[in-house]
């Protein structure tokens, strides 16, 4: 399987600020799969995720950053200590409203926070949710960002491509990643959503994500993060 989704959200995070010498937490790091990008830009960007063994593989990976386990909900920093608060399809992972709360709390006054998330109506979103359905909660990640103390300074949809070398690479695949057995009546479910596509080799699939950057609505104008990308 290939898939170019990290490069995408990495240029999109691009587009929206300038992180050269500024102050970054990465909320989902994971492995690192979008921190080895941002490492690139700053010399300070901190990563946290739940999962222990993901966390000690980002950091072997990535030295120059600092991880630790750790979620959204309940962020171990002091108040505006952040220039930038990055979550990578994370935000639906976890109580979404007490993450947005925390992240605006450790944000600097002039800072930006950047959420990355998945549209519902993917195609590999799709997929996904015949194996396990986050419907609900992506939504209500939304929903969080609506009623939320943030003003919406800028929101885009994009999208990335994975491509598989057939049906059933796909479906193994999904297995894999929910650390499933195969089944094969699941198996059939996404070929029968795929219809025609089923049969096509290579098999691609859409990505469909959105990124927003989320400044404090106490600060007239554009967030200063916001302000130096569009230079």
């Amino acid at each position: 399987m290939k898939e170019n989704s990290d490069k995408q959200i990495f240029e999109r995070i691009q587009k929206l600020s300038n992180l050269d010498n500024q102050s970054v937490l990465e909320i989902g790091c994971g492995n690192g799969r979008i921190s080895k990008f941002l490492i690139k830009k700053t010399d300070h960007l901190i990563g946290i995720d739940p999962d222990e063994e993901k966390i000690k593989e980002a950091q072997v990976n990535i030295p120059k950053g600092k991880f630790l386990i750790g979620s959204g909900e309940n962020l171990d920093f002091s108040n505006e200590f952040f220039d930038f608060v990055i979550f990578t399809l994370s935000l639906h992972h976890q109580d979404s409203k007490k993450a947005l709360r925390e992240a605006t709390r450790v944000l600097k006054k002039d800072g930006l926070i950047l959420v990355i998330e998945p549209i519902i109506e993917g195609e590999v979103e799709r997929v996904f949710a015949i194996i396990h359905n986050e419907d609900q909660d992506k939504l209500d990640a939304q929903q969080a960002i609506t009623e939320s103390d943030l003003l919406v300074e800028q929101s885009e949809v994009f999208y990335a491509h994975w491509i598989f070398q057939n049906k059933e690479e796909l479906s193994q695949y999904m297995f894999n990643y929910y650390d499933l057995p195969y089944d094969s009546t699941l198996a059939q479910k996404i070929y029968d959503y795929l219809g025609v596509n089923a049969q096509k080799r290579p098999l691609n699939l859409l990505d469909s994500m959105i990124i927003q950057a989320l400044s404090k609505k106490t600060q007239p104008g554009v967030s200063r993060g916001l302000a130096e990308a569009r230079r």
